[in-house]
């Protein structure tokens, strides 16, 4: 057999493998489907994964409030507060890790979030005034003190809670920043190959010669600030990561 024949039939082993490979994780998408879809439900206008048993927090930072699903439904909502612009609350999908009794400056109340960063929760306030109109808190979700108790009652350790906020600004990110736009950001940057460290949303060393890094690859200058420019230029890059990973499995 000569060099050219056995080329070609590397190219189309390669070719069925990669076919095979694509046909698997379809069928194991759709596996995954069928095996979620019965115990969760999505709520087609805020893409929230609601549970069909238990409770579940929807928590809407842009309209001030927070919807409480039970088994499925809309059980209640209530009017909430999140962090002030330079203290943002930690946008995303979370679990609670905690429930239990604080001192009077949070209503008696304190619900945990598993948040890597830092300490954030939801609980009540000596200042129920700003609730449902104003964000002031330093990242925590703030509720008046007997909404706060009554939805403590009602969640377990687990619950999942998303909290969203399309209307946060952007902010340039440095060394010693924490936050979900770090968090979000260190994704990116790991799927890319510049970043690999904690998925923690801290804005570490390793995060700074990754950013650096990821720079001097682009020609934008390299001084490890996260501004407008460079964060623009990872989302870019992102989707093009993503756009080839596709087009490569499906060849």
């Amino acid at each position: 057999m000569n060099k050219k024949a056995q080329k070609y039939i590397v190219i189309c082993m390669n070719k069925k493998v990669r076919k095979y490979i694509v046909i698997c994780l379809i069928v194991a998408t759709i596996m995954f489907f069928l095996t979620t879809i019965g115990s969760s439900v999505v709520n087609t206008e805020t893409k929230f994964t609601i549970p069909k048993s238990g409770c579940a927090l929807y928590i809407d930072l842009d309209a001030l409030i927070m919807t409480v699903y039970i088994d499925g439904s809309i059980f209640k909502t209530y009017p909430v507060s999140g962090g002030a612009d330079d203290t943002p609350s930690p946008v995303g999908i979370w679990h609670v890790n905690g429930i239990s009794n604080w001192g009077e400056g949070f209503g008696g109340s304190w619900i945990g979030l598993d948040v890597p960063w830092g300490v954030y929760g939801i609980h009540g306030t000596r200042q129920p005034w700003f609730v449902g109109k104003q964000h002031v808190s330093h990242g925590c979700i703030r509720m008046k003190d007997q909404d706060a108790k009554e939805v403590k009652s009602l969640v377990t350790i687990g619950t999942v809670v998303q909290i969203k906020q399309d209307s946060l600004p952007f902010r340039n990110m440095a060394k010693s920043m924490v936050g979900s736009d770090v968090y979000n950001t260190q994704i990116m940057l790991q799927n890319q190959g510049f970043y690999t460290g904690t998925i923690d949303g801290i804005y570490g060393k390793g995060m700074e010669k990754a950013v650096k890094s990821f720079q001097k690859t682009y020609h934008i200058k390299d001084d490890g600030i996260i501004g407008q420019k460079t964060y623009e230029k990872i989302i870019e890059q992102n989707q093009f990561k993503n756009r080839l990973r596709f087009l490569l499995f499906a060849k």
